[in-house]
């Protein structure tokens, strides 16, 4: 299947997203992935040198047992967005569950694994070329929803937040070209942290990624912080794959929850940065 040998990236695909479909469409039309001849779970694998290109019947958030077929440096999951604001979006974040629900694939009070260069990558590119995709919001999002068990670092890559935007393929273009153009470009991040509090968007912590030397792997929102104890930021830590040193905090977007998140960053030894 690759030739090469193992992938570096494995980009996924799922036939019953149609915002993931536009998105694959986009790198085999524009980014010059090819058929590699051989399928896999019913459906053509595409190559561009060491980046592989598959698709799965699955929803997005419930892919099969991809380690049992890979074993590539990463997986990113293209997917749709979905908001009630409806705002044209594109958005990127780790997965994880952190309370006990799993409502959205994954395990409960699990973390996937993250790469945080791999998400400041593709932002940082993705707002380089943000002109071309005109009226679209670009931004980080919280950790959320699975897959959690794959032993590789998880990103999700996302184009909405409707119907609407679902099938744009002009926006899903400029999604492709940022992300091989960050694929292809990778750069070395020591500032990783890990950050609490605020909202699902955060705008704080978007900001930080793009204009600062911070990469993220995991975000906590205020609306996750009760589920956040020691095995949770435990799982911060080792499910990254690189040392974190920093836990950057929304201060005013903690809540009550601003004592039991101090005191968890000053256990793990980590550099608090308030934001």
């Amino acid at each position: 299947m690759n030739p090469q040998g193992e992938p570096a990236t494995v980009i996924l695909s799922s036939n019953a997203d149609i915002a993931s479909r536009t998105l694959a469409d986009a790198l085999v039309e524009g980014e010059g992935f090819t058929s590699t001849g051989v399928k896999l779970l019913g459906h053509p694998v595409y190559q561009k040198g060491s980046f592989l290109l598959a698709t799965f019947e699955e929803m997005i958030v419930h892919p099969p047992d991809l380690d049992e077929f890979f074993n590539p440096q990463a997986y990113i999951f293209l997917s749709r967005h979905y908001a009630e604001s409806g705002i044209p979006s594109l958005t990127a974040h780790t997965t994880g569950n952190f309370s006990s629900e799993a409502r959205f694939g994954g395990v409960g009070k699990e973390l996937g694994r993250s790469d945080p260069g791999l998400l400041k990558d593709y932002l940082r590119t993705l707002w380089k070329h943000r002109s071309e995709a005109e009226g679209y919001e670009v931004t980080m999002e919280a950790t959320h929803h699975g897959p959690t068990s794959l032993q590789k670092p998880v990103l999700f890559v996302e184009l909405g937040s409707s119907e609407e935007q679902w099938g744009d393929k002009k926006a899903a273009g400029v999604v492709g070209r940022a992300l091989m153009e960050s694929l292809t470009n990778r750069e070395v991040w020591t500032k990783v942290a890990v950050g609490f509090g605020g909202t699902h968007y955060s705008e704080k912590f978007t900001k930080l990624l793009l204009e600062d030397e911070y990469a993220f792997s995991f975000v906590a929102p205020k609306y996750a912080l009760e589920h956040v104890d020691e095995g949770i930021v435990g799982q911060m830590l080792q499910r990254t794959n690189a040392p974190v040193r920093f836990a950057v905090l929304d201060w005013k977007g903690l809540g009550p929850h601003k004592e039991k998140v101090a005191g968890l960053v000053r256990q793990f030894g980590l550099e608090e940065v308030r934001v």
